[in-house]
């Protein structure tokens, strides 16, 4: 008989954020699978152990997913960490596999976990907090009132005059463009980078956003509607 993979979202870097759901299964998991940064392992795992400290004494399978848009490496990656933890499944155990926010929204252990499941093993996804509702929370802004429409989407194919509400994710590296954009919209921006964990900072105001931020930066954009 199979394990059974669990996918589950720790939340944007706040442990207290992590769900009870989500500590009951990495406290009963056999094997806790975590996205490594070079030698080390990387956020995910360390949210997880600030919540729930017993995962240091289970077994951990460190995995590797390299930062690039090379779909060859990636793919690459994603198979050798399927194929990892389809081995552990064979074996009965279970596999929490953990990762930032939710593992729903734009998440990369979804292309294992797809893997997994097409080979015919049972998997599971625990729901995280996304890290623009945390966001939210700290800058005291509701993301959509009443019939108004909220787009997500990546710095790439965002378009900014959709939506009365706009959350960027991963908006860093575009902020030059993303603000020259917005300079003449009218519309209130707020930048929140690194949500939740050390070196958290929020900036109001496109005159107060910077022209390039950490990897783990996102942009909401609210309705002039709501612009007192």
């Amino acid at each position: 008989m199979s394990g059974i993979l669990y996918a589950v979202g720790v939340g944007p870097g706040d442990p207290e954020l992590l769900t009870l759901k989500a500590a009951r299964i990495l406290t009963g998991a056999d094997i806790i699978a975590a996205p490594k940064k070079g030698n080390e392992l990387g956020e995910a795992f360390q949210i997880a152990d600030k919540a729930v400290p017993e995962i240091r004494t289970k077994e951990i399978l460190p995995l590797d997913f390299p930062m690039t848009k090379d779909q060859a490496l990636l793919s690459k990656a994603h198979d050798e960490a399927a194929e990892k933890i389809e081995t552990l499944l064979r074996a009965g155990k279970t596999v929490a596999l953990i990762t930032l926010g939710d593992p729903a929204l734009y998440s990369t252990c979804s292309y294992v976990t797809d893997k997994v499941g097409q080979k015919g093993y049972p998997v599971e996804y625990v729901s995280g907090v996304p890290s623009f509702c945390a966001a939210a929370a700290k800058i005291a802004t509701a993301l959509a009132l009443g019939e108004e429409s909220i787009l997500v989407s990546n710095p790439e194919k965002v378009d900014l005059f959709c939506g009365d509400t706009l959350v960027i994710l991963k908006a860093g590296k575009k902020l030059r463009t993303l603000k020259s954009k917005l300079r003449d919209s009218g519309r209130d921006v707020y930048l929140v980078e690194n949500c939740g964990m050390q070196g958290e900072t929020i900036y109001h105001g496109l005159e107060n956003i910077p022209d390039e931020a950490g990897y783990l930066s996102l942009m909401i954009v609210v309705s002039k509607r709501r612009i007192s």
